[in-house]
């Protein structure tokens, strides 16, 4: 009922959000709470408060971007002093919600909405927030604690039972302090790592310990644990045709993007080359005080070693600002900065992420955090408009399904795809061969009888086939890549690089509405045999700058292979002594990749970064808790 009702109240601008950090569990320990918040001081370091009382206790470390006054402080009460929450988040449409239930609210925060929200509705009132969001509820009357993070997984929210009780933090490395002792290393989650060179939820490197999966209410009550996924009510968009798209969306997109704006401290944007961060700018503009502040990151490269490629990113980004009048910042990442800055770096990450870009965007937000308190960016375009090549090639899989596998193979190498690729069948087997390094490949690497290559062919399959879009390949992989990749690689280093700098992060693309348009598309509209990103690019070509239209989509990448020849091999070196990747790696054979990387014989770099990037999570979070 309650989404029937509330399900057209989008958008009402006026709201008082918090970025932070919060831990707990079930409870009263005040030593073990104060250890749990001070390990998210950089989440929050405009203050931090706990409650210990009625069985539970919860902390809150707070980044004031809105309502910075004491009123909107947390752990926050309701007006009968039975139900408290500490929250992690921004709710864009609190106002109007508040105004359609005609709530009388003493403070202008958002969080103040969610309590009365829940005291009407209960904890079903997650689906009409329309935001991004993690947060712990405790009931006093119910005895019952519930965890909830946003359905696109913005958020991140960590929960364990070791130690007999249920414990959460929005980190690991805080959630690791309830403990009474180290948790031990999960196999099959390392596993993952080694092929895909990020963890994929809800699995973490320690066992014990879960990454709350987007889109879920977790409640518990003396000693009983349920789950339930939800998704945010929005009533659906769907449009009669390209044309229409194109008429419409960018209104939409503007209205989206002027929500994402409000903020009594400074509001930037990461902008990169590429057309989404570009479109988030463009409406920016509209409603931003100006001039708005871009921040960008230029590679240290000379032009002998391909200077122009590692920077046509940060080029064209400067004509586009340039267009737009902003305040442009560009923070060059060199060689002997990656080095220096990559132990925090790992720190900050939390799991391992092999990304190469990890530095680049940990140096970016450091930089932006002195002049400003909260940054958009154009995460999500891709996987809900069809950017990628991946997507081309399930669209053209799509098409020649019933072609021989022979034929099929023999066109796509004049196609110029590995003859392999078009061979097969679209669906996981498709995905691992595109985005997981292969079992001949890490097999070598390893020693031991712990590694299981197989876990991620399982995970790949099990998330296809609950997948909403089985009759459609192409948004089928769209759809696997916004709730994998996205969430546990893309937006989870984005959260942990910006929230070490004490810096908000916003994702404007995935915007429920946002969302919705998507899904209101038809897919052969984004992606054809050489087309990605089509519909996007045919609506907002004619607004952007010319710059825009004379690139092709291209990684964002440092020159880091060069690096680990020369400035950056120290980092190398480090992880080949270390006790524990001596201990779980073939050293010998990786030595002789790192030779044969330094010396050009054979590209080496991500087996290098995979490995150099877990010694430093080992150094910095899991043996230093």
């Amino acid at each position: 009922m309650i989404i029937a009702e509330k399900r057209l109240i989008y958008h009402e601008t006026w709201y008082h959000g918090l970025m932070c950090g919060i831990a707990g569990f079930i409870g009263e320990d005040r030593g073990r709470i104060d250890r749990m918040t001070d390990a998210l001081v950089h989440r929050g370091p405009d203050g931090n408060a706990r409650y210990v009382g009625n069985g539970v206790s919860l902390g809150h470390a707070r980044l004031a971007i809105l309502d910075p006054g004491p009123e909107a402080d947390q752990p926050m009460w309701n007006d009968k002093k039975t139900v408290v929450i500490v929250y992690n988040g921004e709710i864009y449409n609190y106002r109007a919600l508040a105004r359609a239930e005609q709530f009388a609210c003493r403070t202008t925060s958002d969080t103040e909405v969610i309590l009365k929200l829940y005291e009407k509705y209960g904890i079903e009132c997650v689906k009409l927030l329309r935001g991004m969001f993690a947060f712990a509820l405790f009931d006093t009357a119910k005895n019952t604690l519930f965890l909830t993070r946003d359905s696109s997984g913005i958020k991140p929210l960590f929960v364990s039972r070791l130690g007999g009780t249920l414990s959460f933090a929005s980190e690991m490395r805080a959630l690791m302090k309830a403990l009474p002792e180290k948790p031990k290393l999960n196999f099959a989650a390392l596993s993952h790592y080694v092929r895909l060179h990020y963890v994929p939820g809800p699995e973490t490197l320690c066992e014990g310990i879960e990454s709350l999966p987007a889109g879920t209410i977790l409640s518990y009550t003396n000693g009983r644990e349920q789950r339930q996924a939800f998704k945010t009510a929005i009533e659906p968009i769907a449009y009669a045709s390209k044309t229409d798209f194109s008429q419409h969306f960018p209104d939409l997109m503007d209205m989206v993007v002027k929500d994402h704006l409000v903020s009594d401290k400074p509001v930037g944007i990461f902008l990169s080359g590429g057309m989404d961060s570009s479109i988030v700018l463009h409406h920016m503009c509209r409603h931003a005080q100006k001039p708005v502040k871009t921040f960008t990151v230029r590679f240290e490269a000379k032009e002998e070693e391909d200077a122009a490629r590692f920077n046509r990113d940060a080029d064209t980004a400067k004509k586009t600002a340039l267009h737009y009048g902003t305040d442009h910042r560009e923070i060059t990442l060199t060689a002997a900065l990656c080095r220096d800055v990559y132990r925090d770096t790992a720190k900050a990450l939390d799991q391992p992420n092999a990304d190469s870009v990890a530095m680049a965007q940990f140096v970016l937000a450091r930089e932006a955090k002195k002049h400003v308190d909260v940054v958009l960016t154009g995460s999500g375009g891709d996987e809900l408009f069809g950017g990628y090549p991946r997507y081309r090639i399930a669209r053209i899989l799509s098409l020649l399904q019933f072609i021989p596998a022979p034929l099929r193979g023999a066109a796509g190498k004049l196609l110029g795809y590995p003859e392999d690729v078009l061979r097969m069948s679209t669906g996981p087997a498709l995905a691992e061969r595109l985005l997981a390094r292969s079992e001949t490949e890490t097999n070598g690497i390893v020693s031991g009888h712990w590694y299981r290559p197989d876990v991620t062919t399982e995970l790949f399959r099990k998330r296809f086939e609950a997948g909403r879009f089985k009759n459609d390949p192409v948004r089928a992989f769209m759809e696997f890549d916004r709730e994998l990749w996205l969430v546990d690689e893309s937006l989870r280093l984005a959260d942990a690089v910006t929230m070490a700098s004490g810096l908000e992060c916003r994702v404007p693309f995935l915007d429920p509405l946002v969302i919705s348009a998507s899904h209101g598309t038809n897919t052969s509209w984004h992606t054809g045999p050489k087309r990605t990103k089509a519909l996007l690019k045919d609506t907002y070509y004619p607004i952007l700058p010319d710059c825009i239209r004379s690139i092709d989509k291209a990684s964002f990448y440092p020159p880091l292979a060069k690096w680990f020849r020369r400035e950056c091999a120290p980092l190398v070196e480090h992880a080949l002594a270390h006790p524990r990747i001596r201990e779980l790696f073939d050293t010998e054979t990786l030595k002789r990749i790192f030779t044969e990387h330094r010396e050009h014989k054979k590209y080496g770099l991500h087996t290098l970064q995979m490995i150099v990037q877990l010694s430093y999570w080992f150094d910095t979070v899991y043996d230093h808790a």
